[in-house]
């Protein structure tokens, strides 16, 4: 484990120093500094630190993905269903595209329709380019790579943020039970 906070560590410091950080209130490893415009299914600008104050899950996925995409989407399902019921709606949820040349507002919008998710806290988030694409990634320690077929081959992670936005918890596991520690976790910040 300290292996990847170490390449996390790393990399903030890296992008904090190139400007690609907002938030100066909040701790230097936050992932709510970054700066990374993304847009929703819901045409809404968002930024990481409009997130600021609250904990949140996060992950990555792409819309046309037929394998681990829809297992994820099920896996942070599972984990926010594992949660007492008054908690459900305040556990925003954040899911960034990997594919920002081909997911939009609309396509991605048309995907929460098809999964059921109606919820506002429930974001489904597009990047405007590659390269912040590759930084939030990064951030997440996710590892992606655009095969010629069209496909992205990529890591699966779900991570928890604090209300400041440091990484409490994570996990790769993306079967149908949820991981214990994530909603234990998540659960505590809730409360």
């Amino acid at each position: 484990m300290r292996g990847w906070k170490g390449g996390l560590a790393a990399c903030l410091l890296a992008l904090a120093s190139s400007g690609a950080w907002a938030g100066n209130d909040l701790p230097g490893d936050s992932l709510y500094r970054l700066d990374a415009p993304l847009t929703t299914q819901r045409g809404d600008a968002l930024k990481f630190s409009d997130l600021a104050g609250k904990p949140a899950l996060i992950t990555m996925f792409y819309g046309d993905c037929k394998l681990a995409c829809p297992i994820v989407m099920e896996g942070v399902k599972s984990i926010i269903a594992a949660l007492p019921a008054r908690e459900r709606d305040r556990a925003t949820v954040l899911m960034v595209s990997l594919n920002p040349g081909a997911d939009t507002p609309a396509s991605l919008s048309h995907l929460a329709g098809e999964h059921g998710i109606r919820a506002r806290n429930w974001l489904l988030a597009v990047g405007k380019s590659d390269e912040d694409t590759r930084g939030v990634a990064a951030a997440l320690g996710i590892r992606y790579r655009r095969l010629d077929s069209g496909e992205i081959n990529h890591s699966t992670r779900i991570v928890v943020t604090d209300p400041q936005g440091g990484i409490a918890a994570s996990t790769e596991d993306i079967g149908p039970k949820p991981d214990p520690v994530v909603v234990k976790t998540l659960h505590a910040l809730l409360k």
